[in-house]
């Protein structure tokens, strides 16, 4: 029990990197920590799914076996189940099942990992595993902040007070990698792919160590525009933010933009006030840039 809680701790406070945390015992690596078997009806019955399947449960009732073939896609969790179980912020806690019948937990994960996504995925021995995620480093297929291996078993269990009303998150979210952002010049018309935008290097966003992202400055200078007086930023919406160039810098006032748990592009203004930073302006998906 020491070391989940030690786990929950560090992930808790957050690093410049993503928490490197393994939700299996270091000591017992066959044995996940928090041996807590999920409450309710039905809780310690098990089935028998086809080798390396998944069978994930929500509220005790099975809703997907995933197959190998799926879970070599890393799909999202939440992807994987019905429509109205996907808003992240009535999953109460989440039962991770591997190697052993005793699962690990996951309580209230989309307020403890508020920057992260959990998705299924193949693990290094073949088996399948679940790890929670930054955004990038899933769509890049990179590293989990932490993992479970062996996986057999999810059971998703929900609040039962809040489930018309927190919104946060949830579906299948956008292929980052497919994502174009337009940049419109008096010179000609430009775009950037997911693929190219993720391969830029990213920064610490001011005022939150745990989130990372891009300076606007830093995508326009990778598209070639390094001279402008005014920016219109519009979103997929339709809904547009204008901002000079005279009214931001690096220090004080910073146009910021990060890749969100639903894979687009999330604009906001940063200004400095005081020891803090304050949000002056914010576009959930951003599409297009036009450049004046």
């Amino acid at each position: 029990m020491r070391y989940w809680l030690l786990a929950i701790t560090l992930a808790a406070c957050g690093s410049k990197e993503s928490p490197k945390v393994d939700l299996v015992d270091p000591v017992d690596p066959v044995d996940p920590v928090d041996p807590v078997d999920p409450p309710g009806p039905g809780s310690n019955t098990t089935t028998t799914p086809a080798p390396n399947t998944v069978e994930i449960f929500v509220d005790d009732n099975s809703v997907a076996k995933v197959s190998p073939d799926q879970i070599a896609k890393w799909p999202r969790l939440d992807s994987l189940v019905p429509n109205d179980a996907r808003r992240l912020g009535t999953w109460q806690t989440v039962y991770l099942r591997g190697a052993s019948d005793k699962p690990a937990e996951l309580n209230r994960p989309s307020i403890t990992y508020p920057e992260m996504i959990g998705a299924l995925f193949p693990g290094d021995d073949g088996k399948p595993s679940f790890g929670m995620f930054d955004p990038v480093e899933l769509a890049k297929h990179g590293k989990p902040g932490l993992r479970q291996d062996a996986l057999r078993e999810v059971r998703i269990v929900r609040s039962k007070g809040e489930r018309g009303g927190d919104h946060q998150g949830g579906g299948s979210g956008e292929d980052p990698m497919k994502l174009v952002l337009k940049i419109e010049t008096p010179s000609g018309d430009k775009s950037m792919t997911g693929k190219t935008i993720l391969a830029i290097p990213r920064e610490t966003m001011p005022g939150n160590a745990d989130t990372k992202g891009w300076p606007l400055t830093t995508l326009l200078t990778a598209a070639g525009v390094t001279k402008f007086g005014k920016l219109v930023l519009i979103d997929a919406a339709g809904t547009s933010l204008s901002i000079d160039r005279k009214d931001f810098d690096d220090k004080t006032v910073i146009p910021f933009i990060k890749l969100n748990r639903q894979g687009s592009l999330r604009f906001r203004m940063l200004k400095k006030q005081g020891e803090g930073w304050q949000y002056a302006g914010d576009l959930r998906a951003l599409a297009t840039i036009k450049v004046d």
